[in-house]
């Protein structure tokens, strides 16, 4: 809310208004107590006074941010208190809405010559934050509910940064609210603007000639709502200045559609005969994108659009693209040149209202298209000829009824081929684009847009004809085709540095790529009878890799680590067992208690467990792994939101024969690594699994159930063939174990 300067008549019966302040304590109550207050030492923009203050309020407005401080200038007119009301007691209050905020000062300075006094409050962050500052009137019937106390007159709301850098996030970070600052705005922007979806009007009038504005309809409108009035009428150091009073009328939009709105000024005392006494602003608005954008009579609004992500371009300051225009009337002429300085960017006033010329042509100039943008087709100069848009689909013309035009330029990425979403275009994008074309399983396009070399927002043979025509310049060698592909990837680094990569399973092939130790790969398929061998892809080229050197040392290690398995022995009384594991994939990492060529434990009904090595007792066995090279079944599976993780586990664990502490146990370690993916896609593995991790335990048991999950978190749903899972029956001395392990692509 900003105050209206009242004429100098009403000034006659004032009184005088003595700096004052009181203390910094932030959202409190208004004290009854006022004390003379010292000057802090403070940045010099701060007032320190009557003449300082008025100053501010004309340079800056109400805010002003510097030096890591927020100060808070506002003008009241000095009224007696009113019955009822505390004597002595200050009205206007400034609250903080984050108490991390600290109040630096809290001054108030009047003058003998005028009606009005400066509050002045100053705020420092302490941390970074979003905060509002409110000025409030401690006397209102009604107070804000969200407010500690009073009715909010005006509020500014800031963002403090980490590195204490502070703006203002609210309209007043662009509308003026001072002399200064109205000034600038009415020179650059006319006294009818727009800005993003809210419609401003200038007005200034003159006390003496009898001026007065009011609007049409009683600001009534359906499309566009009156919002606020912003008073930037010059402060004056007394009573008896006559300068015009500024203020600006700001609407909102609410809904798309088109809407008219005026402002008319009567006058009934122009000193000069030939000026006429009415003057009328007229807005002819239509409101588009979801009421987020105004554009008046005869603008036009130019948009750049990245044809694959629908998304505006980001214009850097290297970038200076330029719109050409035509006007004929039967004989050439070119016309203007626009720059768009911002995307999107309101290139003209009245350009839009010539979109119903047949002598009017427009488009992009080519040679200033945005860094890494080209047009969408191969055409030199597509536009907008007389009517026509050539060739079809690069470019889209909206028109409304008030003359105004929206214009989207469709440009691509000339990095487009950009299938898999790893930043660059190569021959792994062609070979994904035609694995997906084959509907290949477990093939999945990161950006399928990227793909669409046509333009037509489809995916066929054609594009990835075109595709392989684009791939940049690089030897792309054919290779041996494994005899089994995996669904899934499984990753793993390179130990050796220079490891050779060869276009075939042995090393009579050509070796393709030498690659640096410590690259993390994936593997993607197999060879049948080459165990030493494995099928991957590097820098866009498909091949092979030996796993052993020919020291019999592994070239590779792989990512998967197979986590806290568990083993649970329940004998029928008191039993000695020894518990032995072979793991034939992978290499042992930790165990508790010890493995020493073996477990040795007395094991009791109970499932306790007593270590014959050092005495200590345990509810179970551990053991993890590293290095796994286990290449796990996800055949059949779940896929499963990452929130429904634990409702999912506790059905299917239930399902497989777990106690309720064995599938809590369960839950609690894997249910904080599953739960915050979008979706894991789970599968419990069977001889997979047992076959390279071998259990032999003396005595045997007679019941025996092994649990181990695998699991891939993914981004999006897949279809799977749900997993048939059998029901364990415990009989005698039975074992439980249970583990799993993440595979991440």
């Amino acid at each position: 809310m900003k105050f209206m300067k009242l004429s100098a008549a009403f000034f006659a019966a004032t009184f005088a208004v003595t700096p004052f302040s009181f203390s910094d304590s932030a959202l409190r109550k208004p004290s009854a107590v006022i004390a003379e207050g010292a000057v802090a030492a403070l940045p010099d923009w701060i007032p320190k006074d009557f003449d300082s203050a008025v100053e501010f309020r004309n340079t800056y407005g109400a805010t002003h941010i510097d030096n890591g401080l927020v100060c808070v200038v506002s003008v009241f007119k000095r009224e007696p208190v009113p019955d009822g009301q505390p004597q002595g007691m200050l009205r206007y209050e400034t609250q903080i809405t984050d108490k991390s905020v600290k109040r630096l000062r809290k001054t108030n300075f009047g003058s003998e010559n005028s009606a009005y006094y400066y509050d002045i409050a100053v705020f420092d962050p302490q941390k970074a934050c979003d905060f509002d500052i409110v000025v409030t009137d401690s006397w209102a019937e009604e107070p804000d509910p969200d407010l500690e106390f009073g009715h909010a007159l005006a509020r500014y709301s800031f963002s403090a940064q980490d590195d204490m850098n502070i703006t203002e996030t609210d309209i007043f970070s662009w509308l003026p609210d001072g002399k200064a600052e109205f000034s600038d705005y009415l020179r650059d922007n006319g006294e009818v603007s727009v800005k993003d979806n809210y419609l401003v009007f200038c007005t200034m009038t003159v006390d003496q000639f009898g001026d007065k504005w009011e609007p049409d309809s009683n600001n009534k409108y359906e499309n566009i709502k009156y919002l606020l009035t912003s008073d930037c009428t010059m402060q004056a150091r007394d009573m008896y200045d006559d300068g015009s009073v500024d203020i600006m009328y700001v609407y909102q939009a609410v809904k798309d559609g088109t809407e008219k709105i005026s402002w008319t000024r009567t006058s009934s005392a122009r000193p000069d005969p030939d000026e006429p006494t009415t003057c009328t602003l007229t807005a002819d608005c239509a409101v588009l994108d979801n009421a987020q954008t105004i554009l008046l009579s005869g603008q036009m609004r130019a948009n750049l659009i990245d044809f694959h992500t629908g998304e505006l371009i980001a214009l850097t300051a290297a970038d200076q693209t330029y719109i050409w225009t035509d006007f004929t009337d039967g004989r050439v002429s070119t016309g203007p040149i626009f720059m768009l300085e911002t995307n999107p960017c309101i290139v003209d006033n009245n350009l839009g209202k010539s979109l119903g010329s047949a002598g009017f042509s427009f488009g992009l100039e080519g040679q200033t298209l945005p860094g890494g943008y080209s047009f969408i087709c191969d055409d030199l100069r597509p536009g907008y000829y007389g009517g026509s848009i050539i060739p079809e689909g690069s470019m889209t013309v909206t028109t409304f009824g008030n003359g105004a035009a929206d214009v989207k330029f469709w440009l691509k990425s000339t990095s487009r081929g950009d299938v898999n979403g790893d930043g660059k275009f190569d021959a792994a994008d062609v070979e994904l684009l035609k694995n997906w074309l084959l509907a290949v399983p477990g093939t999945a396009l990161a950006d399928w847009k990227a793909g669409d070399f046509f333009c037509d927002n489809q995916l066929n043979a054609a594009d990835l004809s075109l595709m392989k025509k684009a791939l940049p310049a690089q030897t792309v060698r054919d290779y041996v085709e494994p005899d089994e592909r995996y669904d899934y990837d499984f990753p793993f680094y390179v130990r050796e540095d220079g490891l050779k990569l060869y276009l075939g399973p042995d090393e009579s092939y050509e070796a393709v790529a030498s690659i640096p130790a410590d690259t993390r790969m994936a593997e993607k398929g197999m060879q049948n009878g080459k165990n030493d061998w494995l099928f991957t892809e590097y820098n866009g080229q498909y091949g092979w890799i030996k796993t052993v050197d020919s020291n019999g040392y592994r070239t590779i290690y792989f990512e998967a680590v197979p986590a806290k398995p568990v083993i649970y022995l329940y004998p029928e009384q008191e039993t000695d067992v020894h518990v032995e594991l072979e793991l034939t994939e992978a290499e042992l990492n930790t165990t508790y208690p010890k493995y020493d060529n073996g477990w040795d434990v007395t094991a009791y009904p109970d499932g306790t467990l007593l270590n014959k090595a050092d005495g200590s007792h345990h509810k179970y066995l551990f053991w993890d792994a590293v290095n796994c090279r286990t290449h796990f079944d996800f055949s059949k599976g779940f896929c499963v939101a990452g929130a429904d993780t634990e409702r999912f586990l506790k059905e299917k664990l239930t399902e497989m024969g777990l106690t309720e502490q064995e599938m809590n146990e369960f839950i609690v370690y894997w249910l904080p690594l599953m739960e915050h993916h979008a979706y894991n896609l789970i599968s419990f593995q069977g001889e997979t699994y047992t076959n390279s991790a071998k259990l032999t335990i003396t005595p045997n048991p007679d019941s025996e159930c092994r649990i181990f999950m695998a699991y891939v978190p993914l981004d999006n749903a897949v279809e799977i063939e749900p997993q048939q899972l059998e029901t364990f029956e415990r009989t005698g001395f039975s074992v439980v174990e249970w583990g799993g392990v993440e595979i991440r692509q």
